[in-house]
């Protein structure tokens, strides 16, 4: 009697322990790191949404992609944290930009306590320049939280984990397994995409926010149940009204691209309306361009285009050109004496350099050098985007004219603006998380063609 009444709700004493000792560890790291809590509770949800409905093999592998990336992610976080001397500086960023934004979030939380700021520091908070939503968000987590210059880093591995997720099971109800799988592989080992990642930048935010807007538009088409149509429509609304909040250009680029799936979609159901609207376009097209007024703000937007490209090529870095040499050496007005026939080749050289830049046989610097060996695969990757965009419309026209429509726009607002190497390099990783799932459909297809032939070769020499 003595021993069962000394156990509380007739639990064993190594059991309530062990819930103590629990609940002491639990609260200490907590107390140490609220964000990080967070994200570990995170990662089981993470998990079950990945491997939801899938076979035994598949979600064999979905779970080892996505704990590996986790583990990989979690692992250069720790190398980062413990290499930072503490003592010399607050806290340590991993890309200098960070600062700007880790900065004024902090400025955020400390005007929403009371305390002032000085004129300086309060119009560098307030200014037009690099202010974005991922401040405000930031801001209000470490007024929840307490302050998170490193729990940031986990809030962008969260965002980045959920977009690819979200864009990996829309990309197997479209394309099926394979291509989900080897575009989901790419979106989170790619190298510059694993750094974006885990940086407090702003591009897993626009990652997270643009693969919402795609997955969400995609099954208001796709799916049957009312309800579920309703939540996705609501939930790719506000993620377009978000994204514009993180990059000035986001608002374009994501409802364009909305705009252009959609009539994109409309014109290939049928052979005559591809017929009907490429004649309309064209039509349209010869009749813009000889309006005055039209012609004159297609003027100014490549004018604009034009000088921030060379304001580009003038920063450190390592630049490109994509006018002509005349261009860069005179300080009179642009618009003066940018003919229609420069407009072409600006446009055509800016295409190619997308793809193109950096070219291995320019490469002026060690970071360059290490960049090749990706180089090579995102030539490998463009080039099978070109096949996807076919394969894919012919397996499911509505993903595939949304993400046609992302990276179109996308990639002529990087192409036309930029100027940099480095500048363009990263620009273009906010495109590239799209790109890679026309990229793997157009692996698939190209892959089932070779079978397919090797097949028909087997039979021919049995015959």
């Amino acid at each position: 009697m003595l021993e069962s009444s000394s156990r509380p709700a007739g639990f064993p004493l190594r059991a309530i322990g062990y819930a103590v000792v629990a609940g002491i560890l639990a609260g200490a790291a907590y107390t140490a790191s609220p964000t990080t809590v967070c994200f570990l509770l995170l990662l089981p949800i993470l998990f079950a949404w990945a491997q939801s409905g899938l076979g035994s093999r598949e979600r064999r592998w979905v779970v080892l992609l996505l704990g590996v990336a986790v583990a990989a992610r979690l692992l250069a976080l720790s190398a980062f944290f413990l290499s930072v001397d503490s003592f010399s500086e607050p806290y340590a960023v991993l890309i200098g930009d960070e600062r700007f934004i880790l900065t004024q979030s902090s400025w955020m939380v400390n005007l929403a306590r009371g305390q002032r700021l000085d004129a300086l520091n309060y119009f560098d908070n307030f200014g037009p320049y690099g202010r974005s939503g991922l401040q405000v968000l930031l801001a209000y987590w470490q007024l929840w939280f307490g302050p998170a210059p490193y729990g940031a880093h986990l809030l962008s591995v969260a965002m980045w984990l959920c977009g690819a997720i979200a864009l990996q099971r829309t990309a197997r109800a479209a394309f099926g397994p394979l291509a989900a799988l080897g575009g989901f592989a790419v979106v989170l080992f790619m190298p510059t995409l694993f750094v974006w990642s885990i940086s407090a930048l702003k591009e897993p935010a626009y990652f997270f926010l643009t693969a919402t807007t795609i997955a969400g538009a995609a099954t208001v088409v796709r799916s049957r149940r009312l309800p579920t149509r309703v939540s996705a429509a609501v939930l790719a609304a506000c993620a377009v009204a978000a994204i514009s909040t993180v990059r000035s250009i986001a608002l374009a680029v994501t409802a364009g691209g909305l705009v252009l799936a959609a009539a994109g979609w409309g014109a290939t159901r049928r052979v005559w309306l591809g017929v009907i609207a490429i004649a309309l376009v064209v039509t349209a097209g010869l009749w813009a361009v000889r309006q005055p007024a039209i012609e004159a703000r297609l003027r100014y937007a490549f004018k604009i285009a034009a000088v921030t490209h060379r304001g580009h090529v003038s920063t450190p870095g390592y630049g490109y050109w994509l006018l002509d040499s005349y261009f860069y050496t005179r300080e009179d007005d642009i618009n003066s004496y940018m003919q229609p026939s420069d407009v072409g080749r600006f446009v055509t050289r800016a295409a190619a350099s997308f793809v193109a830049v950096p070219l291995p046989w320019k490469s002026e610097s060690r970071a360059a050098v290490m960049l090749m060996p990706q180089q090579v695969v995102w030539y490998g990757l463009a080039a099978l985007a070109g096949i996807g965009m076919v394969a894919g419309w012919r397996r499911d026209a509505v993903f595939t004219w949304l993400l046609v429509g992302n990276v179109l726009l996308g990639a002529a607002a990087v192409a036309l603006y930029n100027g940099n190497v480095g500048t363009l390099v990263r620009m273009r990783d906010s495109v590239v998380p799209v790109i890679v799932w026309l990229s793997a459909v157009g692996g698939c297809a190209v892959l089932e063609s070779a079978r397919r032939r090797s097949s028909e070769r087997r039979w021919d020499g049995v015959s």
